[in-house]
């Protein structure tokens, strides 16, 4: 009997790297009968998975994904998902529409949200700042601020909440369906708001962008915008809001960190990818296997739904020194908290400033900033995985 026999969602959900460390060294492709379905915890493993969609399919039946979004760019293997991706790529990079609100509004977007709650001398930056931050910052981008963070926060935690439902809630179902329903009406209004302009080479939104995209095989269908940006606000809100969390978490608690961060500014970048390749606010890619195939040491039958743990393979002992510590100068390698291969994350670049800008307004703005009294960060959540509170003090103006 194998090591997942009794193993339960909520074991994985409160602390998970015991657990993950335990599997990556006795049974690293498990079956977990409670999931219906394997996970797979080692570096290499989760790679071969990736690597290989003729024996592991993005394209699963059932989809947790496509039940919750519709179907969408990670519902598809590479080839068929490479239309999506190049006309919804550009609007995110540093030469897009991402970049031009980074350089022009992020700094300020921040200090504005710090400015609400600076006064008081204490708040939960979970709430008082990571979550509208990235709710409002994507919002933005993607042009559809004018529904107010609150909004687009709302709808984020009702995608993610099916979207991590891997025990088939009716609740959980019944709240993802509302929400798919009502951000498929918010959407298709941007759609054809943008649709009314002239097609150009500047956009002033990524759904304008979308809009008017060329890719080889045809512009974007309405379904697929709809899907797709689905997608974007269930990962591009959730992922660096417990970036910040996590970021500001780890500097607070690392001794002599902060004074390095001030030293050489330059260091943030590092910081950020490290708290990344520790706690991967993104915990996993599904897949199916497409036929009988041995991996790590188990027969994985045909139909099989695949979960390779990125949190895991983040942490594998094979692949890092020290896995399980922080390490502002570490040099083993990239990681996968934004996944691999061609279903990467496309909001990265974007998802990466907003942390480290945002993070850093904070520790400017906020004078001796501390966590309070004898605060215990608690850390939840396996598909997405963050801090569940940040109550902080300082220095009030």
């Amino acid at each position: 009997m194998g090591i997942g026999y009794n193993l339960t969602l909520e074991d994985l959900e409160h602390d998970p790297g015991p657990l993950l460390t335990r599997l990556r060294s006795e049974e690293p492709v498990c079956f977990i009968p409670a999931l219906d379905m394997w996970l797979v915890t080692r570096w290499d493993d989760v790679a071969f998975i990736e690597d290989h969609s003729e024996l592991f399919s993005a394209a699963t039946e059932p989809s947790f994904l496509a039940r919750t979004l519709g179907p969408n760019m990670l519902t598809m293997d590479a080839q068929e998902a490479s239309r999506c991706r190049s006309a919804m790529l550009p609007p995110f990079q540093a030469g897009g529409v991402a970049g031009s609100f980074v350089a022009g509004q992020l700094a300020d977007m921040s200090n504005d949200l710090i400015d609400d709650f600076a006064s008081a001398g204490c708040a939960d930056l979970m709430t008082s700042y990571a979550a509208p931050l990235s709710a409002a910052t994507l919002a933005t981008v993607l042009g559809i601020d004018h529904h107010g963070w609150a909004q687009v926060w709302e709808w984020c935690e009702g995608l993610c909440s099916d979207l991590a439902n891997f025990t088939n809630d009716p609740e959980l179902r019944a709240l993802g369906q509302r929400t798919r329903d009502s951000l498929a009406e918010a959407i298709g209004l941007a759609i054809d708001a943008a649709g009314s302009g002239e097609p150009g080479s500047d956009f002033e939104t990524a759904i304008g962008a979308f809009c008017f995209s060329r890719p080889e095989g045809g512009p974007l269908t309405r379904d697929e915008i709809i899907n797709n940006v689905r997608l974007m606000i269930s990962g591009g809100i959730n992922e660096p809001r417990d970036g910040v969390g996590l970021v500001v978490a780890t500097v607070l608690r690392e001794p002599g960190l902060l004074d390095e961060l001030r030293a050489d500014p330059s260091l943030w970048r590092r910081c950020v990818d490290e708290v990344f390749r520790l706690h991967s606010p993104v915990g996993t890619i599904t897949r199916q296997a497409t036929q009988g195939v041995e991996l790590g040491g188990a027969f994985i039958k045909g139909g099989d739904l695949v979960s390779g743990v990125l949190r895991s393979a983040n942490r594998d002992e094979r692949r890092w020194t020290d896995p399980d510590q922080f390490n502002l100068h570490r040099h083993d390698g990239g990681h996968a908290a934004f996944g691999l291969g061609a279903h990467r994350c496309l909001g990265e670049w974007m998802g990466r400033q907003v942390v480290r800008i945002g993070s850093m307004r904070l520790f400017e703005r906020l004078q001796n900033l501390e966590l309070v009294g004898d605060e215990q960060v608690d850390i939840r959540g396996f598909e997405f995985r963050g801090p569940t509170s940040l109550r902080c003090r300082w220095d009030a103006p």
